[in-house]
């Protein structure tokens, strides 16, 4: 067994799990092109980010519920949801290309960036009317971000900030909560059927736990300033990271 693929993904996981835990999520788009270069093929190295992703789901996760930032409204609506789509997802795990799709999909994240800078004040609170748009349209990300990975659930960002009123931290603390539950299932699904590579994926996860842990703890005493312009950086990245891996 060569150690160097696994030197290369602790050290990669580690650096994701911070972004991860700086920004709310974006940590597989730098986990996909990782385990496609320590041999991979493209549909592997997809189901494999999202097992080490999990380390990423859970890592400063209870830092975000002691904090009290998780938006229980939101949650208690979109969990059962995610369930679902958890269980649904691996299902059509083949059919995960659509590369007009990706390119689309980056070009509307890229014009949605400057909501990121509305100050609260321009954020009303939501109506019942926006809350129903707003979980359908959850719906639709959490599902999207099961087939696609790394990128996609970075539009969950404007639902929850633009439709529920959420801020920057709460949007981040909210959205980890609902994945936390989405993944394992897709996980174990994704495992049962072979598309994971077990111990590349338990050195990325172990790691992106311990970075993510120390990115939510930055983010949690940086304040809502740094937490805009983190998610901004990102989003941005996993754009042009979509865009790049769709031409």
């Amino acid at each position: 067994m060569e150690i160097l693929p696994y030197i290369f993904i602790a050290i990669v996981g580690l650096l994701s799990g911070i972004v991860s835990g700086m920004s709310g999520g974006g940590g597989a788009m730098l986990m996909i092109p990782a385990y496609i270069f320590s041999g991979l093929p493209p549909q592997m190295a997809v189901a494999t980010a999202k097992f080490s992703g999990l380390g990423g789901d859970f890592g400063g996760l209870r830092a975000f519920i002691k904090s009290g930032h998780i938006r229980k409204d939101v949650v208690k609506v979109m969990i059962p949801i995610a369930i679902v789509i958890g269980l649904i997802t691996p299902l059509i795990f083949a059919a995960i290309e659509s590369k007009g799709f990706q390119i689309v999909l980056a070009l509307f994240m890229i014009a949605m960036l400057p909501t990121l800078f509305l100050k609260k004040r321009t954020v009303k609170p939501p109506t019942r009317k926006h809350r129903f748009i707003g979980y359908s349209l959850y719906t639709v990300v959490l599902f999207l971000q099961g087939l696609f990975s790394g990128g996609i659930g970075s539009l969950a960002v404007y639902i929850l900030n633009l439709l529920f009123g959420a801020t920057k931290i709460e949007t981040m603390a909210t959205r980890k909560a609902i994945v936390a539950v989405m993944s394992p299932i897709a996980v174990i699904a994704l495992f049962i059927g072979g598309f994971i590579s077990f111990w590349l994926g338990l050195v990325g996860l172990v790691t992106a736990f311990i970075g993510t842990h120390i990115g939510t703890k930055i983010i949690l005493k940086q304040g809502e300033l740094f937490v805009t312009i983190t998610m901004a950086a990102v989003i941005f990245v996993s754009s042009v990271a979509l865009l790049v891996n769709a031409l």
